[in-house]
Formats: structure tokens, sequence, C-alpha cells
């Protein structure tokens, strides 16, 4: 999974991070502290969507789950 951040006036960055991170209890806890506790509603279901995300791009190949572009121009895009 990749993070790209492309600001206007700031640095831009690309942030890669390993699917497989993305449901363990490290992060998962990370999380909970800081979203707090309705974070740990989801603690349960990453390990599945975690699963799932590996078996569609496994499937069909990469694809762009969030991209946002701010009225200044600030642009973020998170691939998968």
């Amino acid at each position: 999974m990749w993070i790209k951040v492309n600001t206007q006036d700031g640095p831009n960055f690309t942030i890669p991070v390993p699917l497989f991170l993305a449901g363990t209890r490290p992060v998962i806890n990370m999380l909970t502290r800081i979203n707090g506790p309705e974070a740990t509603w989801y603690a349960p279901m990453s390990g599945d969507i975690v699963h799932e995300l590996r078996r569609y791009v496994s499937k069909h190949g990469h694809f762009t789950l969030v991209e946002v572009i701010s009225s200044e121009g600030d642009h973020i895009k998170i691939t998968v």
C-alpha cells in the first residue's frame, strides 16, 4: 500500500506501507491510542479486511482506495 501526499506549499512525500502490517496488533494498538476506544470496534475485523484486500489485489491488481484533492490543491492518494 502506498500513501502519497502532494501539497502546494509544503513537502511532498510517499510512504510505503506493507499491506500485511495493516492488520497486526501493534498497528491496531497504535490506532486505538490515537483514535480512542471506538477504534477497538474494528480490531476483530482487521484481519478479515486485510485478507480480502490481499485477495482482491492478487485477483484484479492494484487499485486506488482513497483519493482526495482539496480546494487549495493538496492531493492525497492511497493506493493498494
